[in-house]
């Protein structure tokens, strides 16, 4: 994967070496998967190559996090930015009906030991109607990448997250958002 995207963005090692800026010892090291590069390093090649899912892949097969979380990359779907956004409207009306049953089905509960075996079955149901809404606008991140840069768009979103105070940034502490993450993950 390293070395297709050098390839691709036409440079050789010794180029790529002195734009990351890492040895060429170390970039072949990667390229035959000796070692995994840090991932400053895998972000660096990204923006370098011009291969904007080189991250997306990256998180996927590297980080704890990404491996569990992390969507497959689509390869037998057309993913034309109209295609993507004909079907984002078909999930979005979907999703839409899930929300309003979750919000009946979860009103007062606050867990699994609340629900019946049929009302944990229709959570299930939708929630994978909400994981296809999802997995179409991880899609359509991607082919973004076409148009803009992602990147930018996310840190000007997480600046706003900061701004609006949804993260707490005080003493270090985590947002809410990260504790109820990092709670749902022990």
């Amino acid at each position: 994967m390293y070395r297709f995207a050098r390839e691709k963005a036409g440079l050789t090692r010794e180029q790529a070496a002195e734009y990351l800026p890492i040895c060429e010892r170390t970039i072949a090291k990667i390229e035959y998967e000796e070692i995994t590069p840090l991932p400053a390093v895998a972000d660096k090649m990204n923006d370098v190559y011009g291969v904007h899912h080189l991250s997306m892949w990256y998180c996927k097969e590297e980080c704890p996090i990404g491996k569990k979380y992390c969507y497959e990359i689509l390869n037998n779907v057309d993913l034309s930015p109209m295609a993507i956004l004909t079907k984002y409207r078909q999930e979005a009306k979907e999703a839409q009906e899930g929300l309003d049953r979750l919000t009946e089905l979860m009103l007062n509960k606050k867990g699994e030991a609340d629900c019946t075996k049929e009302e944990l079955e229709e959570i299930r149901h939708w929630g994978l109607e909400l994981l296809d809404l999802e997995h179409v606008i991880e899609t359509f991140k991607l082919r973004l990448w076409d148009f803009l840069n992602v990147g930018e768009l996310i840190k000007q979103h997480n600046e706003k997250c900061i701004r609006e105070k949804y993260v707490i940034k005080e003493n270090n502490r985590p947002g809410q958002l990260y504790r109820l993450f990092k709670k749902s993950l022990i």
